[in-house]
């Protein structure tokens, strides 16, 4: 059977988060510039309830130099045992939608994200699919 979307539709997604992260500074080197704490691991506050979502991911990257990798996205639900992680985590690249389907349940999830400890800085936003989805 073939599965019918339609993911060229932008008004079959709906923005869940968005939201900004930037990385704490707590000394200077010896160059007088800042270091930086790497950015924790990101927990999105919204329950999911659809099996495809798009999520963008945004830093500034420093003057020749070239990133592609955004870190990662991790699934987990809520079980009578607490939160537990579903599926292996999902590499994410940089300054893309990342167009991921889970296929696995379609039970409401949550989501987590953890950038590069490089990033100075991320902006992240996370949309979900309501369109059209049937075999």
């Amino acid at each position: 059977m073939t599965r019918i979307l339609q993911l060229g539709v932008e008004t079959n997604w709906n923005l869940q988060y968005s939201a900004s992260f930037p990385a704490v500074t707590y000394l200077n080197n010896s160059e007088g510039k800042p270091i930086y704490e790497k950015i924790t691991e990101i927990n999105i506050p919204v329950v999911f309830d659809k099996p495809i979502i798009a999520v963008s991911v945004y830093t500034t990257v420093p003057v020749g130099k070239i990133w592609k990798y955004a870190g990662y996205l991790r699934r987990s639900l809520t079980t009578g045992l607490g939160a537990s992680f579903v599926g292996e985590p999902k590499n994410l690249f940089l300054g893309k939608f990342n167009l991921i389907i889970f296929n696995d349940l379609n039970i409401n999830y949550f989501l987590s994200l953890q950038v590069p400890k490089w990033f100075i800085n991320a902006t992240i936003a996370i949309y979900q699919y309501e369109g059209v989805d049937s075999e």
